[in-house]
């Protein structure tokens, strides 16, 4: 005699409530996980591009027996490039450089201007990608814009620069520093001028691409003009916080002066005093290249270090970073 199937039961609403809030629970435990391994996957892109442009700037000094200054206004070439300009021959990118210098006006170097360049955006800037090619800026037809700055000492030009006639006074302290000026004495740091050793003077940092790139002062461009990549790890500079800014420095104009000293932490995009400081939006720190090409990821926590590694010939002693 055959026996009639048995139904199976079906699920219960609490047993189907049970197993969601079971498979919810394994998502929010994953989805973390995923974030940061893609994050460290950034963050290796991230270090493998400053790591490039550090090695760039080796070959540059290899070539001129000096390290690349903060913006050559019109000295070793005849328009105004920035460190990244500068060394583009050597990351692969002669023709571009010889598009950038062929004639400050003509339409091909307008477009070389422009030219978006992935290997200087970090890819865990939001808004890298969105606003590389910017048009009509400081009278040029075009601009692209960086994540990666030159560490230029404790402010933006490393207290001052030959031929400078600004009031900001003292030793230029950092490795990429300065601005050549026509008729002055280009700024020529040597390697055998580190004398704080290349593996403790930083180089090259991280500081996040501003979405109102109408006011954002410094560290935004790689081709050159005054919007360089620039930045001082104490940065002293005095900008504007507001977004009507028409004035790239200063804190003329309305509105109040942001903190007279900007260290190494946490920014907020919305906060326009955030460009007077480094900051990433890798957590906890971010990426810096060292003078010997080698790149470290450095926590908020160790803020008042990067005082002393900003410096090449301080003489200060650092042991733990």
């Amino acid at each position: 005699m055959i026996e009639p199937k048995r139904l199976r039961p079906a699920f219960t609403l609490v047993e189907l409530l049970v197993v969601i809030a079971i498979i919810g629970v394994l998502v929010a435990l994953l989805l973390p996980a995923v974030q940061a391994a893609r994050e460290a996957a950034r963050r290796m892109k991230c270090q493998s591009s400053e790591k490039q442009l550090a090695l760039a700037t080796h070959s540059f000094h290899d070539t001129y027996n000096m390290f690349p200054c903060a913006v050559d206004a019109s000295v070793l070439a005849p328009v105004w490039l920035g460190w990244i300009g500068q060394s583009l021959p050597y990351l692969e990118q002669q023709n571009l450089y010889q598009q950038l210098i062929a004639a400050n006006t003509t339409a091909l170097s307008d477009q070389a201007h422009a030219t978006p360049l992935h290997f200087v955006v970090c890819p865990s800037d939001p808004h890298g990608k969105s606003v590389q090619a910017i048009s009509a800026i400081a009278g040029r037809s075009g601009a692209s814009t960086t994540t990666y700055t030159a560490i230029t000492g404790l402010d933006r030009w490393g207290r001052g620069y030959l031929g400078a006639t600004n009031p900001v006074g003292g030793p230029a302290e950092g490795i990429i520093q300065g601005r050549a000026n026509p008729g002055a004495k280009r700024p020529n740091v040597r390697m055998a001028g580190v004398t704080d050793g290349t593996s403790n003077t930083l180089l090259i940092g991280e500081h996040p691409i501003s979405p109102d790139l109408a006011t954002a002062s410094v560290s935004h461009y790689w081709n050159g003009l005054n919007h360089d990549a620039i930045m001082g790890v104490a940065n002293t500079t005095l900008w504007r916080p507001l977004t009507t800014s028409t004035t790239r420095f200063g804190t003329q104009g309305g509105g109040p002066p942001c903190p007279p000293v900007a260290f190494f932490q946490r920014g907020d995009l919305k906060n326009q005093c955030a460009l007077n400081h480094l900051w990433s939006f890798h957590p906890n720190g971010e990426n810096f290249a060292l003078g010997d090409g080698s790149v470290r990821f450095i926590s908020y926590t160790a803020s008042q270090l990067l005082l002393p590694l900003s410096t090449r010939e301080g003489g200060e002693t650092v042991t733990d970073y």
